[in-house]
């Protein structure tokens, strides 16, 4: 496993649980985001403060919990997973789940861009990976 799919992977795993500061840590300064289409805050989201505080938007909903990680993807400084998205809220108990996947690159040791999207085929399109 590449030093950016650990990356990537340990972000996942510290916002699912709900440690936004850990989360953080491994953003890059200059990083920028978009949400997928149709989510509520789009972005362009620029900037750690930026990310961090859409990261806090989402873990704030309740429980979170990432299960049917795929890595789809590892070229160059380009990461591709998709994952089932498991949450709670915390006040009105609904659960939720949904399907997501990620381009992600790492530049520094730190995620600079990530844009996220429905499904594994968009999001290699994003990373510039697709067929």
């Amino acid at each position: 496993m590449s030093e950016n799919v650990e990356i990537v992977l340990e972000f996942l795993r510290l916002a699912a649980a709900n440690d936004v500061e850990g989360a953080a840590a491994l953003l890059h300064p200059e990083i920028t985001g978009t949400a997928p289409p149709g989510w509520p805050e789009q972005g362009p989201f620029e900037g750690r403060d930026a990310a961090v505080a859409e990261t806090n938007r989402l873990t704030d909903w309740g429980e979170n919990r990432i299960t049917d990680i795929d890595l789809v993807a590892d070229k160059g400084d380009w990461v591709v997973v998709a994952y089932r998205w498991h949450v709670r809220g915390a006040v009105s108990g609904i659960t939720s789940q949904l399907d997501v996947a990620h381009a992600v690159r790492v530049k520094e040791a730190r995620i600079i861009e990530w844009q996220s999207r429905w499904d594994r085929d968009e999001a290699l399109e994003a990373a510039g990976l697709s067929e």
